[in-house]
């Protein structure tokens, strides 16, 4: 880096050199003058172009409304589709279906050209296609060399009509799906997003629906297929074309092939009215992961057709529009109260859009951070703006619409969806110009009449601990609860019945075998882990210490990027790295507790002092060795015993794994027993899931305390 330096360096100053002695005294042109400016905010700038529009053919056939834009700049067509379907059609108790549905038309590909077949021949064409749903339309595209595309219309199209819908392809898409689930409260941006989204809407609301496992459970085949029947036909389609080509040309080719598509009835919009409730209200997500928090406030927002629209664009930039909005000066800036801020007022064509300010701080200030920005919002109440600050936040303003139009296709795609919601096709143009005619009144006027401070619905997620009481000073505290809920009501499980005094006198048998009627303070491990999230031969030397009398465990990785630290004391889970320590999600917790609670140390003491129940249910088998199977019903745990040695040869339960939606089997095996520092310990253990390794740990040294 210090030699890339040096060369641009040297590079730079050549070349200063090398001018210098082009302008020496020889030299007959005429130097050009260069004026410094004293003070910059004197300069005076032109006022900016007009937003050019680009030309757009449009006609209607067989129930199909084409926009057509010309662009020869490079020899590409790209071919966008709306479709008048959503996840607003999709039954309560299946959300995501339209959305799967978008992914698997794609991915599952069609009778003729299966998925893995498109794919290979699109990348040999340079091509894409893509679909999706979302909520209130969906979407076709195909991007095609000029040369390819009446050859890969038809196909492009078969995609749109004919879909397969493969089961491997739906098995895939809900797997990805369950796993999305269980990681979804891992970014606490995200579940700030969620949950404030429900508290505008609500939580059963079509315009905030969540997905859950029994969503994912409950879609088949037979409903991608019922909601592909209900999407697609002709009048449920816009059709959008830019590129190299003449739309008197390509008229008739688009006839010719989307003439082929069943008229059938175009779908309505038939969205509920927006069941808002109005605030104050002040509520919580803890993460005691956390050392920051991240805050949403805000109330419902309007509509798109709102003659104010507008001038509230122009108050939420003056608000909190980027680096020069007031959210960021005051909040952010001046006060240092926020890593980050943004906000903005939606206004919806098809429902209410909702109002929002956001910003993360650190966890001692969440309260101060709140009541600033609270205090902005009143203060474009209170105190007219200057028609200064109006004009500054025009002219950005207005610079950021420019690149809306910043292409033929992102002009195209503005004026499809203005047709899609009903706008009319100069609305573009007529927002423009809105804005150009606000005033400082305006800004004033909307400001009182649309924002509520007295009526904010506050949203805080950070970690409890830190925050403390300072939530309270605005109100009673809504505790959220965000548990991911696990699929159906889960099977009882089977009762076992045994022998429980057989079931007791092995357990005394292990607990002598393993502590040698010693008390185990603590254990402590060196070795070398192996897990399936590391490439395949690799290996992390590991140190462990468990502490069974305060119920802890410590776990240093030493890894190539340096050593890693994750804990569990007291309840929660953390990790410490290059100095920093951050405390890791509560389901990580629970899986530390559930491994000390099962360990064979731990199972030893209990069993040494009475306090573990077991029912011996007969003996099996493993790897020719014959053991004893004991059930320990309060922890729900099989234990399988060596019939020679009473030492542990295998323990299983069942546990919900989140990123898969289901119960899966855990089992660790225990083997190579040693003896050291009076205990004997298990020289190598490994864990699988459903019959699979995912790790296994070999010690080198133990001792015992």
């Amino acid at each position: 880096m210090r030699n890339l330096f040096k060369s641009l360096f040297f590079t730079g100053t050549a070349a200063v050199l090398f001018a210098v002695g082009c302008a020496g005294p020889s030299q007959t042109a005429e130097e050009p003058e260069f004026r410094f400016i004293e003070r910059p905010e004197t300069l005076v700038f032109p006022e900016l172009n007009p937003i050019v529009v680009p030309e757009v053919h449009s006609f209607e056939f067989n129930g199909i409304t084409f926009f057509l834009v010309e662009d020869n700049e490079v020899p590409l067509i790209n071919l966008s589709s709306v479709i008048r379907a959503g996840s607003w059609m999709e039954p309560r108790d299946k959300v995501g279906l339209a959305s799967i549905t978008g992914e698997v038309m794609r991915s599952g590909g069609t009778p003729n050209f299966p998925g893995d077949e498109l794919n290979e021949m699109l990348e040999s064409r340079a091509a894409s296609i893509e679909t999706s749903f979302g909520l209130t339309s969906g979407s076709a595209s195909m991007s095609v060399l000029k040369e390819d595309f009446e050859e890969l219309l038809p196909i492009f199209i078969e995609v749109l009509t004919q879909p397969a819908f493969p089961q491997e392809k739906l098995d895939l898409a809900l797997t990805q799906r369950r796993s999305v689930i269980g990681r979804r409260n891992d970014q606490p941006s995200g579940i700030a997003t969620r949950e404030f989204r429900h508290l505008i809407y609500g939580r059963n609301s079509v315009f905030s629906s969540v997905q859950e496992y029994d969503d994912l459970n409950n879609i088949s085949r037979e409903d991608l297929v019922d909601f592909h029947r209900q999407a697609i036909n002709a009048n449920n389609l816009m059709i959008g074309l830019s590129g190299d080509f003449s739309a008197e040309e390509i008229r008739p080719v688009l006839e010719r092939y989307f003439g082929e598509i069943e008229q059938g009835s175009p779908n309505t919009f038939d969205f509920p009215d927006v069941a808002y409730t109005d605030g104050p209200s002040i509520n919580f997500v803890p993460r005691t992961e956390m050392n920051q928090s991240i805050i949403r406030m805000g109330h419902i927002g309007g509509f798109r057709d709102n003659p104010d629209y507008a001038a509230l664009q122009v108050m939420n930039q003056m608000l909190s529009g980027g680096f020069s909005g007031r959210l960021l000066q005051e909040v952010r800036t001046r006060q240092g109260l926020a890593y980050s801020v943004g906000g903005s007022f939606g206004s919806g064509t098809l429902f209410q859009g909702q109002f929002f300010a956001g910003l993360s701080t650190a966890s001692e200030t969440t309260a101060r951070a709140i009541e600033a920005t609270i205090h902005e919002i009143r203060r474009l109440q209170d105190e007219p703006v200057t028609q200064e600050e109006l004009d500054e936040t025009r002219e950005r303003f207005l610079n950021s619409l420019a690149f809306r139009y910043s292409s033929r296709s992102a002009a195209l795609s503005e004026q499809i969806n203005n047709a899609y919601v009903g706008l009319p096709f100069d609305a573009f143009e007529q927002y423009v110009e809105e804005v150009r005619l606000v005033t400082t009144e305006d800004i004033q006027r909307v400001a009182r009449e649309y924002l509520r401070p007295e009526a904010l619905h506050i949203l805080v997620v950070g970690n409890p601990n830190e925050i403390g009481d300072q939530l309270e000073r605005f109100g009673p505290v809504n505790e959220i609860d965000i548990s991911i809920p696990r699929p159906g009501a889960s099977a009882p499980r089977a009762v076992v019945s045994g022998d429980t005094e057989a079931g007791q006198q092995w357990i005394s048998r292990m607990a002598e075998a393993v502590l040698n009627g010693a008390s185990i303070e603590t254990l402590s491990y060196e070795g070398s882990l192996a897990s399936s999230q590391l490439p395949p031969g690799m290996t992390v030397d590991v140190d462990v210490s468990y502490n069974f009398s305060t119920n802890s465990v410590v776990q240093v990785l030493n890894t190539p990027m340096g050593s890693q630290t994750i804990g569990y004391e007291n309840g929660a889970a953390y990790v410490e790295a290059m100095g920093q320590r951050q405390n890791l999600p509560s389901e990580a917790a629970a899986s530390y507790a559930r491994m000390l609670e099962t360990h064979y140390v731990t199972l030893s003491h209990k069993a040494a002092s009475g306090e573990l129940q077991a029912a011996y249910t007969g003996t099996e088998t493993i790897n020719g060795r014959e053991v004893a199977v004991l059930v320990l019903p309060e922890s729900e745990t099989t234990l399988k015993l060596d019939v020679q040695t009473s030492l542990p040869v295998q323990l299983s339960y069942m546990e919900f794994v989140p990123q898969l939606g289901a119960e899966a089997e855990m089992v660790m095996t225990f083997e190579e027993w040693t003896s050291g520092s009076g205990i004997q310990a298990a020289r190598v253990q490994r864990q699988l899931m459903d019959g699979e390794e995912v790790s296994s740990f070999t010690f080198t040294t133990h001792s015992a305390e």
